[in-house]
């Protein structure tokens, strides 16, 4: 068969198989098309999964999410030319309907998803999701451009998720099992990039991705503001300073933050203490006396005068987590009542 005649039948094939049939009809040899763990996807014909003599294995795409391989007898040569048409051909048509689907074509669908919600179909990207999911955000420190390298290693991290570049940054998904190993390598590649992360809550429906994107922007944003940008960032330390960045009414903000906490700095300021970040401090590592002197550098018995002094001056009783949690807010809004 010529190769004229071989890339006219092929342009006819609507499915795979008749695809490989005409194949091993124009290689004169069988052909099957396998998966990594070898198992069939397509082949010429029966006796191409039968022999039981030694085979060759040539990879289709090397950029595909799950990559195919076609084989053949090891003993029967493909001459080059006919097995670059081959390539050409298969791939062609596994793109043309989408049966194995590569990755920057994942990635597309991520970019549309994130710049039209509403008019983008999920669905390839829904097949990709196993597990609960996080968006991760990419931001370059000032100055520092996007390396090819970091990008390659950020795309091998995620896949077969997407990664997509947004003019705020790189976007990526993650799934929410491996984050934890994930975030070894994104603290790694951060440090010698100069390249720092936002990661957010995990989600099931890959079509949200928009919102928790929203979420993590808003983060960085908030954190920059505060000064409190790290390498990693998740964004449930910055989800009640976003939702007081949607509260318009500042009074209220005001009377709910608790006034004791103004008792303390007036405290501070008269005798030289340190007293309203010591119960922060104290408050954020859960009341947890060990930790918080370590934090602080200081011996226990010092910060159990500390504690002591705090509670002459206020009402606050450790082992009332209501209590607790009302001062742990009180702070934030000092906080953020304070940018």
């Amino acid at each position: 068969m010529t190769n004229e005649a071989f890339l006219l039948n092929a342009i006819q094939c609507a499915s795979l198989d008749p695809l490989m049939a005409l194949i091993g009809h124009y290689l004169e040899q069988p052909v099957s098309i396998v998966d990594q763990a070898g198992t069939i996807i397509s082949q010429s014909s029966t006796a191409a999964s039968q022999s039981d003599q030694p085979r060759t294995r040539t990879l289709l795409d090397p950029q595909a999410l799950h990559p195919w391989y076609l084989v053949q007898p090891q003993a029967q040569a493909i001459p080059a030319d006919h097995l670059r048409l081959v390539l050409q051909v298969i791939n062609n048509f596994t793109d043309r309907y989408a049966l194995n689907p590569n990755q920057r074509e994942v990635n597309a669908v991520l970019a549309q998803l994130l710049q039209a919600p509403a008019q983008t179909d999920a669905r390839l990207l829904r097949s990709l999701v196993t597990d609960n999911i996080v968006c991760v955000t990419v931001t370059a420190e000032p100055g520092t451009a996007h390396p090819a390298a970091l990008v390659t290693a950020l795309q091998t991290l995620a896949a077969p998720l997407p990664l997509t570049e947004t003019p705020a940054g790189l976007v990526l998904l993650l799934s929410a099992s491996q984050l934890p190993r994930a975030q070894a390598v994104l603290t790694k590649l951060g440090k010698q990039t100069h390249h720092v992360f936002f990661i957010s809550e995990p989600y099931e429906d890959v079509a949200q991705t928009p919102e928790f994107l929203s979420i993590c922007r808003q983060a960085e944003q908030i954190a920059r503001r505060l000064g409190t940008v790290t390498v990693l960032n998740p964004t449930q330390k910055y989800n009640i300073y976003i939702i007081l960045d949607h509260v318009d009414n500042s009074t209220l903000l005001k009377n709910t933050m608790c006034t004791q906490l103004l008792t303390l700095r007036q405290y501070d300021e008269a005798h030289h203490a340190a007293l309203f970040h010591t119960l922060a401090v104290y408050l954020e590592n859960d009341c947890h006396v060990t930790k918080t002197a370590a934090k602080l550098n200081l011996h226990r018995n010092s910060l159990g005068k500390r504690l002591a002094k705090i509670q002459d001056l206020i009402d606050i009783d450790f082992d009332n987590p209501d209590r607790t949690f009302g001062m742990r807010l009180s702070y934030r809004l000092f906080n953020y009542l304070a940018l």
